[in-house]
Formats: structure tokens, C-alpha cells, sequence
């Protein structure tokens, strides 16, 4: 048990046009006695769901994967209003595209290589049961631009010859103007740890059927260049401080409001493993 170096969740409202937020109560912790980190937070049905990483005890989870826990509130800013629904043996994040109950809602999840193989697919018909069924990829690329397991359950880093070794599921899915869906996710530069950089990438769903890849980025959209995310590579007198140099953790995209330009998106991101960046991503679609 973790009690005096938790990493604590809190919710605080920004503005998506300058992507200033506003203060974080540090008290704040969604399991006060555990390490609890990297929320994937989203407004579905007049209620706030939360996926999170936690190491505290399961709920309905047996295993020693079941570190992603799935909770829900109509008050987020009061920790102790939050009430668990499930834990899942997804190892890091529950990334989602919701849709009324009874039609099939699908959320991204895994990282991997271990101690999952990489990203993962599952969808739910009623999020308040807290049951998902994993599918299969359909691969709608080439293989040596998008690789997947033998089972297709899994989406492969593409590899060190591609400078990618490790994925991370990332952003929810977020709609674009054809009605196909493009998650944002994280990934590993080959000497990751402690040499290498974590980075960003993207696949694009099919809009009628999610399952299908339709595009995937062969080089990542962003490296750590700034120092509050490379930590000033370990220079003496750095006025950042985190965890670890070289991360861009990518965890939020919500699509800009007009007079924006059409498929914006403002991202959230983790940088060093101590900040927090933001930045502005317009995605250019062929006619």
C-alpha cells in the first residue's frame, strides 16, 4: 500500500480555444491509500464515467492484470461521490466512442509489448454493467504498416526499424468530419528507458465499423522538444521537475468548438511525467 507518495486524480475546467486550465486540488484521489494515475474521464447520460489506473483491490476482477478501474459520479469534483462499477485486466486506460445503451460502444485499451501484446478492442452495450467483449482487428492496411497479432486482437508496435518498440492506448476516440474515428496514441522510441522518447501516433477507425483500420501514422506527430518535456535532458538548475525526461503522454482530444477550424483538436498531455502541455492538432482529409 502506498500512502504518502500517491499520485493523485483531480478535474478542473478549461478552456479549449487558449488550453488554460484551471488549479488541481491536490487532495483530491479517487483511492486515497493507492497510487491512482492517467484518468480517462467523459460525460455519457447526465453522468461522469472515469477509467483510471489504480493498484488498489478489484471489483468483479480476478487476476494480476486488474489495474483499470471504471467508476462514476454526477458530482466529479467530490472524490468520495465517485462509485466504482468494475476493474478490468486492461493494463492502462479505457479509451471510448460512447453510443446510446443497447448499441455497441467501443473502447481502445492495452499496452504492450507486456504486459499486454499492444492495443486492444472492446466494446459494451451497457457501460453500467461494467462487461466488455474483446475483438478482432480488421486489418484494412498492409501489414508491414500496420502489424497485428496472429489473432488480430492486437495492434504491434511497428517496430525498432520504425523508431517505435511500445504502445500505449491514449486519447478517447474522437469523431472526424467523414464520420471516421482517429485515436491519438502513446508510444516508445527504441532506448526507452531510460534513453529513448515517448512519443505520440494515431490510427484512423472506419466510421461504420470501428474494428477496421483505415490509416495508421508511420512516424509520430509528436517527440518531447520542449524542456518541460525533456526535462532539460537532466541539465543542473532545470526549473522543471518530473519523473522521467523525454515524455509526451498524450491523454485527451476534444474537438474544438466553431469558429474553429473543421477536424481541430485541442490535446491535453503529460510532458516529463510532472507537466502539463497543450497543443493543436488539425487533421487535413483528401477530398
Amino acid at each position: 500500500m502506498v500512502t504518502d507518495k500517491a499520485e493523485r486524480i483531480g478535474f478542473v475546467p478549461c478552456d479549449l480555444h487558449t488550453g488554460i486550465c484551471g488549479d488541481v486540488d491536490s487532495k483530491f484521489n479517487l483511492d486515497p491509500s493507492y497510487d491512482t494515475e492517467d484518468p480517462r474521464a467523459f460525460l455519457y447520460n447526465n453522468w461522469y464515467y472515469n477509467f483510471y489506473y489504480s493498484e488498489s483491490p478489484p471489483v468483479n476482477c480476478s487476476g494480476n492484470l486488474c489495474t483499470v478501474k471504471l467508476a462514476k459520479t454526477q458530482t466529479p469534483l467530490i472524490a468520495d461521490s465517485w462509485v466504482p462499477i468494475r476493474s478490468f485486466p486492461w493494463h492502462r486506460n479505457g479509451c471510448c466512442l460512447m453510443k446510446p445503451k443497447g448499441q455497441r460502444s467501443y473502447c481502445i485499451f492495452g499496452e504492450g509489448p507486456g504486459p499486454l501484446p499492444g492495443l486492444g478492442l472492446a466494446y459494451t452495450t451497457d457501460i453500467d454493467s461494467g462487461h466488455f467483449t474483446q475483438l478482432e482487428w480488421i486489418q484494412g492496411l498492409q501489414n508491414d504498416t500496420n502489424p497485428l497479432t496472429a489473432d488480430s486482437q492486437w495492434i504491434l508496435p511497428l517496430g525498432a526499424s520504425e523508431n517505435e518498440i511500445k504502445l500505449e492506448a491514449g486519447t478517447p476516440l474522437v469523431q472526424l468530419s467523414t464520420g471516421d474515428w482517429v485515436h491519438f496514441y502513446a508510444a516508445a522510441t527504441p532506448g526507452w528507458v531510460p534513453n529513448g522518447n515517448y512519443t505520440a501516433g494515431y490510427i484512423i477507425l472506419d466510421r461504420d465499423d470501428p474494428r477496421k483500420i483505415i490509416q495508421r501514422s508511420t512516424t509520430h506527430i509528436m517527440v518531447p522538444t520542449f524542456a518541460y518535456e525533456t526535462l532539460c535532458n537532466g541539465s543542473p538548475g532545470c526549473p522543471y521537475q518530473g519523473e522521467r525526461k523525454n515524455v509526451i503522454f498524450l491523454c485527451s482530444a476534444t474537438p474544438l468548438p466553431p469558429p474553429s477550424q473543421k477536424d481541430s483538436f485541442r490535446l491535453f498531455f503529460g510532458g516529463g511525467d510532472g507537466n502539463v502541455g497543450t497543443a493543436v492538432v488539425h487533421i487535413s482529409l483528401d477530398a
